[in-house]
């Protein structure tokens, strides 16, 4: 039996519940509370209706779990789609994000500060690695012309020298991929503070 949502005075609830004196005792759809009671919930017109029960297609938009006298005693929320339930995921890990920005940093210029000492470190080691690049290069050139003036004479390179070379050649080429990975972690390194320092802006805003 179904009868529109009354106001919530006392004589109407127990108007109510003298109209539906066999309110339900089973499990119905929360099946959280024992004993009589009344469920209200929203139908396809929008209009709120309490019953002795929640018909299925309803169920999943949420209702509420009334006592005889009128008194809520539980709300079950709606389900969530997936779409919601996603949202919710990203919302939770955003907070303990930001929990845990705003215990790492007091302010946007100490993240500029931690900024500047993690590139200071990287970019010490690409300097480094740029002058023995350098070096590298400069030994490979007077090998190399040590070889062509060999070859011009006549003469036979000998097998070291070109080992030499070629060793030079391959440890100059470890160092470029090394700096590489370097210059890659600097735009990230970069990328990251970028980000932190505009959420924590963000919410300091809020």
């Amino acid at each position: 039996m179904k009868v529109a949502s009354p106001s919530k005075s006392l004589a109407a609830a127990l108007l109510i519940s003298a109209l539906l004196p066999s309110a339900s005792t089973q499990a119905q759809p929360g099946g959280e509370i024992e004993g009589k009671v009344l469920y209200r919930y929203t139908d396809e017109n929008g209009v709120r209706v309490l019953d002795d029960k929640v018909p299925p297609r309803y169920v999943a938009k949420g209702y509420e779990i009334l006592s005889l006298s009128g008194r809520v005693l539980k709300v079950v929320p709606p389900q969530l789609s997936g779409e919601e339930l996603a949202e919710q995921k990203r919302l939770e890990e955003q907070r303990e994000l930001d929990r845990q920005l705003l215990k790492r940093y007091n302010s946007v210029a100490d993240i500029e500060s931690a900024r500047a000492r993690k590139l200071a470190i990287v970019e010490q080691d690409m300097a480094i690695m740029r002058s023995n690049i350098a070096s590298l290069g400069r030994q490979i050139e007077q090998e190399e012309a040590a070889a062509a003036r060999i070859q011009r004479q006549g003469r036979e390179v000998a097998p070291g020298l070109l080992e030499r070379i070629a060793d030079l050649r391959e440890e100059v080429a470890v160092l470029k991929e090394r700096l590489s990975r370097r210059e890659a972690e600097a735009v990230e390194i970069n990328r990251e503070f970028d980000k932190a320092a505009a959420r924590y802006a963000e919410i300091a805003r809020q």
